[in-house]
């Protein structure tokens, strides 16, 4: 009975809800294993003791070897059916990237594992090849689960209604899944239960990998085809420097990407938040208590971002969220240093633009990829996913890299633990200089950031939402090119 009112209701829908919801426990596993190395991973890095330069050298080096892995990873999926290769036919499957994470899933939490795995009393050379080697490794596996997990929206289904329905409740889902591993790992690390990061990134990649499964058997892709192309067969026939053309004549795709790159990267805060707790105010669990008071809020907020989008437009609503906090951050800079409560208070409230962040912007690329695909009749989705999944690990790693070079600049003092309890217990103290740099890191410098992305979404971005869903609906065929023309609202270059 379900069924039949879904269809009645949205005829146009092709997904069961059995397949999203099982693409949504899917999605959210692969997230949490990315979390734990992507937001714990300067953190765990700091607790074993290396030198604060050592560790942002690496960092930095480390994300320049595998700046090409991930571009060329999308070219690959995009060109290469592996499911007719005679080795993985067996358990490939059907679908366009549906294969790719059946086939390699497991992979990701594996090297999760390995990377936590790392020795903590050996010397600081070994420390730093284990990083190397493991980081490398985890980089590769996660795009061999994230970029087809990602690119499959546009192949899931080819209605830009139930696209938007699933971007919304994924994105609600990210929000509720970040703020809930966000309290359960600072709580297990903090003064009062003292667990070691490691056991905690070992047992949780563990968790998600079991979370992982179902989707391989559960869930299908539905719009696989372009149809509409603009020479017959286009789509089959393209090389690696089209893939890449696809991508840097594509302005909006640009323009957004800068302003992920510039936002991310000033984003200081998110590579020392911990020790902004324990040291400014003798509590790692500080940031934790200001998420939660934006939680429920945000959540509330977050399940409405699909309906401000249509009203206020999809660019003008990530705009004013970057404006606003860039507003709301530099506050708190300038008048919560020394007192906790209002910093609680105060950061609470900025904690709810900042949990819409991650659901609008899930709604800008498949505007864009929409618009190559109707462009150029090329299927770029693969690289567009893989260019936005190695700046999601790039600019994580970069800006763990910043944050350490500015702190070791400014005489910040090595500190060796499993946890916050560990430190609490040494009683390692840092020097004021550090300590005020430590409170620029956390707002001042992002500050600028939410700035200057807000301006360049504002100025430069201007993709009609209502002409990417003319270009989505000619490309999945249910309406002609001569239609879609005669409809958008300018003509696009």
């Amino acid at each position: 009975m379900a069924g039949k009112e879904r269809i009645n209701k949205h005829p146009d829908w092709q997904l069961s809800r059995s397949e999203k919801n099982w693409y949504y426990v899917g999605d959210t596993s692969r997230l949490f294993c990315t979390s734990l190395v992507g937001s714990y991973m300067t953190m765990f890095l700091m607790f074993q003791g290396i030198s604060t330069v050592s560790l942002a050298t690496a960092i930095l080096l480390v994300k320049i070897i595998d700046s090409v892995d991930d571009v060329l990873f999308g070219f690959i999926i995009d060109k290469i059916d592996i499911k007719k290769w005679k080795l993985f036919q067996r358990f490939a499957g059907k679908g366009k990237y549906m294969p790719w994470y059946r086939l390699f899933f497991w992979t990701f939490p594996v090297a999760t594992i390995l990377f936590f795995m790392m020795p903590k009393n050996a010397p600081d050379s070994v420390k730093i090849i284990w990083f190397f080697v493991t980081y490398l490794l985890y980089d590769f596996t996660c795009t061999l689960t994230e970029v087809p997990m990602q690119s499959m929206i546009t192949t899931l289904t080819d209605s830009p209604s139930e696209r938007n329905s699933i971007l919304t409740v994924k994105g609600v889902i990210t929000v509720v899944a970040a703020v809930g591993m966000s309290v359960v790992v600072s709580a297990l690390l903090s003064e009062r239960f003292g667990v070691p990061l490691k056991n905690i990134g070992v047992g949780g990649a563990l968790i998600f990998l079991v979370f992982m499964i179902p989707m391989v058997f559960k869930v299908q892709e539905h719009n696989t085809e372009l149809k509409n192309v603009v020479i017959e067969g286009s789509q089959e026939k393209y090389t690696f420097k089209d893939m890449i053309n696809c991508v840097l004549t594509n302005k909006y795709i640009m323009v957004y990407f800068l302003a992920v790159i510039i936002s991310t990267i000033l984003c200081t805060r998110t590579a020392v938040e911990g020790f902004i707790g324990f040291y400014i105010f003798h509590d790692s669990m500080v940031l934790t208590y200001v998420m939660l008071i934006g939680f429920v809020p945000g959540i509330i907020l977050s399940a409405f971002c699909g309906k401000l989008a249509d009203k206020f437009g999809k660019r003008n609503l990530l705009a004013f969220i970057f404006a606003l906090l860039a507003a709301a951050t530099l506050i708190i800079y300038f008048f919560c240093r020394e007192n906790k409560i209002l910093f609680i208070v105060l950061g609470g409230l900025c904690a709810i633009p900042n949990a819409l962040i991650s659901v609008v912007r899930t709604y800008i690329a498949p505007d864009t990829i929409e618009y190559t695909r109707y462009k150029t009749g090329k299927d770029c989705s693969g690289i567009f996913y893989s260019l936005q999944s190695f700046l999601n690990k790039a600019l994580t790693g970069l800006v763990g890299s910043v944050a350490l070079y500015i702190l070791a600049a400014f005489g910040w003092k090595e500190v060796v633990g499993d946890s916050f309890a560990d430190l609490a217990a040494q009683g390692v103290t840092q020097s004021a200089t550090a300590l005020n740099t430590l409170w620029n890191l956390g707002y001042l410098i992002p500050a600028a950031g939410f700035g200057i992305s807000a301006i360049l979404l504002y100025a430069f971005y201007n993709l009609k939402d209502k002409d990417a869903e003319l270009m989505s609906k000619c490309n999945a065929g249910q309406i002609t090119r001569e239609e879609c023309e005669a409809q958008l609202s300018r003509k696009y270059e």
